[in-house]
């Protein structure tokens, strides 16, 4: 019976971490799938059970989480890259680079933002945390993990802890960082009477157009020479 101790209560074997997590976001999974409001949120919400678990002492070996951190994020950069990658390019053709201008300028805005309340507190607050605190509140996930291995290779100050406080920021800003954006798309949708169905019908249609489609051709030969004769001749 030890690998059920083990599986239950090791929090050094990698059985015990896998345990946790499925848990974690199974629960997640299924509460994110419930409205409030009207308003489900998703994957979103295995963030929240997994910090509620955080906060109540269910961590993993350090390791084997570190490993577990790493390879989630590359799969998630992954599978971002391949969904949008088709149609990365194309997009410039219909005013992608205005909106990629715009994301430019909205980035610039939060950094410009972040060194101003560094300038003014960061006798109280290092950059590092607020690193974190300003990829929860973009809810900027890939953005996390460049910063945190950046700094990590940096050493930043000497310091050998940056990589928790930027978690500890991300988590801290992420949950008011999703439910500013759910709040802003249900004030927009409301103020400019935006139907979701209708809206759904043109994106799907600027999907289908952008598909390269085969078309069916019927060729007539009039041409005597070639009368009797194979493909192949």
């Amino acid at each position: 019976m030890n690998w059920i101790e083990n599986l239950l209560f090791a929090p050094e074997s990698v059985a015990h971490t896998v345990l946790l997590y499925s848990f974690v976001i199974a629960l997640g999974v299924y509460l994110g799938k419930q409205k409030f409001l009207g308003v489900s949120l998703g994957v979103t919400f295995v963030l929240f059970v997994g910090i509620v678990a955080g906060h109540f002492g269910f961590v993993g070996e350090k390791n084997i989480m570190h490993f577990l951190q790493e390879f989630g994020l590359i799969l998630f950069v992954y599978s971002i890259g391949l969904q949008v990658g088709p149609g990365f390019f194309s997009s410039f053709k219909k005013g992608g680079m205005r909106l990629n201008m715009l994301a430019c300028a909205i980035v610039g805005l939060n950094l410009l933002v972040v060194l101003i309340i560094y300038l003014f507190a960061h006798e109280r607050i290092d950059m590092p945390m607020l690193v974190g605190v300003l990829s929860g509140a973009v809810t900027n996930t890939p953005g996390l993990g460049a910063a945190q291995q950046t700094l990590a290779q940096l050493n930043y100050d000497g310091k050998l802890d940056v990589v928790p406080e930027i978690a500890s920021g991300y988590a801290a800003a992420y949950p008011l960082g999703v439910i500013g954006i759910i709040g802003t798309m249900l004030i927009v949708r409301a103020l400019f009477k935006i139907k979701l169905e209708k809206e759904a019908e043109e994106i799907e249609k600027e999907a289908q157009a952008n598909i390269l489609k085969p078309h069916v051709l019927t060729f007539r030969v009039e041409n005597p020479l070639i009368f009797g004769q194979t493909v192949e001749k």
